[in-house]
Order: C-alpha cells, then structure tokens, then sequence
C-alpha cells in the first residue's frame, strides 16, 4: 500500500503542476482595453475644483506597421471637484480604463498650488494604489499647466520624457532643479523640520505650432519647455519662487550637488569659468541665545575650463590660487543671498535646519518645533568654502596674451 504520506506528496505535486498551468492569466488585459497616461497637468477649473489633462500614448504610432504620421500623444480633459468625478468623465471620453502605473510627470498649476485643492490633490494621487510613488511633481510657472499636455517635440515625440529628461539632466548636470518626487514630497511637508519644494518649468516662446506633428517638418523649433528654477511651499501652498541659480544654491545647503559649472567675474565683463565635479557639505545646527546657529561648511573640486582674464596666470600657481580665492568668494556670498532672501521673502526652512537640529539635538528641538519656521527667520547663519582649483586640459595661457598691444 502507498502510505499517506508519499499520497500527500502527489497530491500536491498535482496541483503545483496544475497551477503552473493556470497562474499568470486570470489578471491579463488586452491592449486594447486600456489607454497608457504619460502625464497629468492639473488647473482650476471653470465650474469645479479641478481641470485635469492626461496626455495620454497613441500606441499605434509606435508600431512600425500600423504608424501613419499621427500624433503621438493625446490629449483627454474634464473638470470634477473629485478625482472619481474626474476620471470617470475622462474615461466616457476615451472608451477605455486609463492605465496609470506608467504616469511619469505630475504637473500643477501655479494658480491651483496657491489654494488648499492643490494639496488635497496630491493627498488623492499618494492613496491611489495605481501611481507610483516616483512620478515627478513640477510647479507651471508663467504658463498654465494645461500647456504642457499639448506640446510635441519630435525628437522625443512625448513631451513628458522631454520634460522629465530635463529635469534629470539640469539636476545631474548643473544642480539647478530639486527634481522632486511623490514620496519626497510627502516626506517633506510631513516633517517638522522642512517645507516642500518642487521643479519649476515653463514654456519659452509658445506657440500652437508646437501643438501638431507639422513642427517636426521644420528646422526653426522655437517652442521649448525651461527648467527654470523651484517652487516654494508653505504646508502645501505656493508662496513663490527661486530662480536656478538660487535653486543651485539651496542645493548646495542639502549636499545634493553632483556637478554643476561657475562663470567667476575676474575683469569688468569677464569671466573665469570653473568646473565643479565634486562637492560635499557639512551642516551643523546649534541653538543658543534663543536662536538657532547654523553654519554650513562646503568643500569643493574645480577645473578651470575657460579664462578670458589677463590678471589670471596659468603658468604661474598664484593663478590658480587666484581662481580658488575667487570661487571660495563667489559659492559663499551666493549661498549667503539665497539663505536671506528665503528668509525675507518667505518665511520657510527649505534647507532642512530644522531636521538637522531634531537629528542633533532633539529635546531642543522639542521646545521651538512648533513653530520652527519662526524661529528659522531669525537664524544665524555662517557659511565657510573650501575649494581646490585643477587645470583641465588648458595649454597655461591663452594666445591673447602674445598679441602685440592688445589689452582687455
């Protein structure tokens, strides 16, 4: 007789092969059934709270058989004072579910970001199961968000990779834009310690041009998207905003830094340009004489890309530690500014002081959490720069140097 033990073994050998067998379909969409969303751009609406945009894949253009010149994109809107309300209009509109796990771009109109139903927006999207928690979260700044659905660039031909592509590489390259996403966001607003930002885009030179396939037959593209700065928020409300350098700056408090660029003054309406390709910075947060003492220690490695300045000498090392006294200066009084003005202008700790501070000194930090960005308008701050100056690839001098009688 077969003992129990070796039935059992077959029994469940059986239904493993039967579940082989059948796992994997009983979820399967078609194609067919559903619409892929790229983007979403919210506004206000006329006659209810929101006005939302999907851009949304026009898969068979990117079949290589079924292609025929159409646009890439679509565009599907409706108003609702709900995000049910909202979809449910939309999805009337396209006949099909939308597909929103492959949404990459959220962006907010700026009107919208100044009331209350901005940030109840972004409290729907972060419970919705369906989005990811990486979207990106970019502010429209002097244009409205709607415009950003619309846009056709032909060498990405969607224009929220366009979008997202910028951000990433002002981000990477240059340190010009916070390059937010959902889960920083909500981190952000849920601290004690720091307000929100997010990327700030908008349109240069717009044009409805820009709206059809037929820009990709000219050489002239004068429509562009501009990674131009950060969005400020209080509690989830826009209050304003730093252009990039400023952005570069704040950046530069939060050691998230990767590389960016100087163009130095060293002559009247001249330049020394120095490459940063490495940073990092050091945050210490004190708190004594009923405020808090910051000071922000950042060190930098630079090359020299380009001098137009006859006062700077290559070939000699006093060069160099002339460039380097000149970028200690320039990083320090920048980053000097942009703390003021934030403090001035709007009243939030963007830098993260407070997080430091609670991470530091945490039952200090007890007693002025409550009202911490108080406290962060009065702050003291000192910020030191340390920088180390390289060549890169520069022969010491430039020829303009050896021309008989030329001054600059």
């Amino acid at each position: 007789m077969i003992s129990r033990a070796v039935r059992l073994w077959g029994i469940a050998l059986w239904l493993g092969a039967i579940g082989l067998v059948l796992t994997g379909c009983w979820d399967m969409r078609s194609a067919s059934q559903y619409v892929i969303v790229s983007s979403m751009s919210v506004t206000t609406g006329e006659h209810a709270n929101y006005h939302v945009y999907l851009q949304v894949i026009n898969s068979l253009e990117f079949t290589s058989s079924k292609g025929k010149g159409n646009a890439p994109t679509l565009t599907f809107d409706a108003e609702g004072n709900t995000m049910d309300e909202v979809f449910s209009r939309i999805e009337q509109k396209t006949s099909r579910e939308l597909e929103l796990s492959h949404m990459m771009l959220l962006i907010m109109d700026s009107k919208l970001l100044a009331t209350d139903h901005g940030l109840l927006f972004i409290e729907f999207l972060e419970t919705m199961k369906d989005i990811r928690n990486d979207i990106q979260l970019v502010a429209a700044h002097k244009v409205p968000a709607s415009e950003f659905a619309k846009l056709y660039f032909p060498d990405t031909q969607v224009s929220a990779v366009k979008i997202r592509f910028a951000i990433d590489s002002v981000d990477n390259n240059w340190g010009e834009s916070p390059d937010t996403t959902l889960k920083q966001f909500i981190g952000d607003i849920t601290s004690e310690g720091r307000q929100p930002v997010m990327s700030s885009i908008t349109i240069d030179q717009p044009s409805k041009k820009s709206h059809t396939v037929e820009v990709g037959k000219s050489v002239d593209t004068q429509t562009e998207i501009v990674t131009d700065g950060t969005a400020v928020l209080r509690r989830g409300r826009l209050i304003g905003f730093l252009d990039t350098e400023e952005t570069r700056n704040m950046k530069w408090v939060e050691d998230k830094i990767k590389h960016t660029s100087l163009s130095i003054p060293c002559q009247k309406e001249h330049f020394v340009q120095v490459r940063i390709d490495r940073s990092k910075t050091r945050l210490n947060v004190e708190y004594a004489n009923n405020r808090p003492k910051v000071t922000i220690q950042i060190d930098v490695d630079g090359k020299i890309s380009e001098n137009q300045c006859s006062t700077i000498r290559l070939s000699k090392l006093s060069g160099y530690d002339q460039v380097r006294k000149l970028t200690e200066k320039e990083i320090k009084s920048q980053v000097e500014e942009t703390i003021a003005k934030v403090q001035k202008n709007y009243g939030v700790d963007i830098f993260g002081f407070g997080e430091q501070l609670k991470r530091n000194h945490y039952q200090t930090f007890k007693k002025v959490r409550s009202h911490w960005d108080d406290e962060f308008v009065k702050a003291d701050v000192t910020v030191k720069v340390k920088a180390e100056i390289f060549r890169d690839g520069m022969t010491s001098d430039n020829f303009l140097q050896d021309i008989p009688g030329y001054t600059q």
